[in-house]
């Protein structure tokens, strides 16, 4: 009899063991029982992935207000260049000289000339080919684009298709006057009767050892530019115009 009382209290208190609260340790009193080794690698584990965490929320947030609140730098002059290849020195030369002529706060205005676009010669489109004709026609649809310049037989196509300004109607009469030489003319799909939709570069300094006579470059304006009066400036800049 008295070892089953024995067996009794003896499971009661194993069984008490088993339901009694446990005390969660505090960090501290967890670390205050670690070797170094162990705090390095329950620190690098444990507040190592909230601090990363952390950083990351807090940069995510940064870059939200930052976008939200700081305005986006407003585009001056967008000048596409299609099928030339230029030296980045040469184009960050022209990008400097148009800084200088047209930007007053580079802190909200800025000049974009954009020499990467290559439509080949269309007998064997890539994808590249392919992928450069669409983001210049997204580009161009959407007035992102305020200048063009392509070699004539990619230059009539968007002549014709009604994408650029009448010369006649954008350019002061005196400059027109002075390149009168240089004028490129076209129909288009809305107007039979031909009209200055262009200038030829192959005389200035900066297309003259680029340019073909098979194939000349041709600058245009696009219709929907929300700087035209810059288009004209870019114009003077090219042919060194001072007058």
């Amino acid at each position: 009899m008295m070892n089953e009382y024995k067996l009794k209290d003896s499971t009661l208190d194993d069984n008490a063991a088993i339901y009694a609260t446990r005390e969660e340790k505090s960090e501290k009193q967890k670390l205050k029982e670690m070797n170094f080794k162990e705090k390095v690698s329950y620190l690098k584990d444990y507040y190592l992935t909230k601090t990363l965490i952390g950083l990351v929320a807090l940069g995510l947030a940064a870059y939200f207000i930052y976008t939200v609140v700081t305005p986006k730098p407003e585009t001056l002059l967008d000048a596409a260049i299609v099928n030339y290849a230029f030296s980045d020195g040469a184009i960050d030369k022209v990008h400097e000289d148009l800084n200088k002529l047209l930007v007053k706060d580079p802190k909200k205005e800025n000049i974009m000339v954009d020499a990467s676009f290559y439509l080949g010669d269309g007998s064997n489109p890539s994808e590249f080919t392919i992928g450069s004709m669409q983001k210049l026609q997204t580009f161009m649809s959407t007035g992102e684009i305020d200048v063009i310049i392509a070699p004539e037989s990619v230059f009539q196509t968007y002549a014709t298709a009604d994408f650029l300004s009448k010369l006649t109607d954008v350019l002061p009469t005196e400059l027109l006057t002075t390149l009168s030489d240089s004028i490129f003319n076209s129909a288009t799909d809305n107007n039979a009767v031909s009209g200055a939709y262009g200038i030829y570069l192959d005389n200035t300094a900066l297309f003259k050892d680029l340019s073909i006579a098979s194939d000349r470059p041709v600058l245009g304006i696009l219709v929907n530019s929300k700087h035209q009066d810059n288009g004209v400036a870019f114009i003077k800049y090219l042919f060194d115009y001072t007058k």
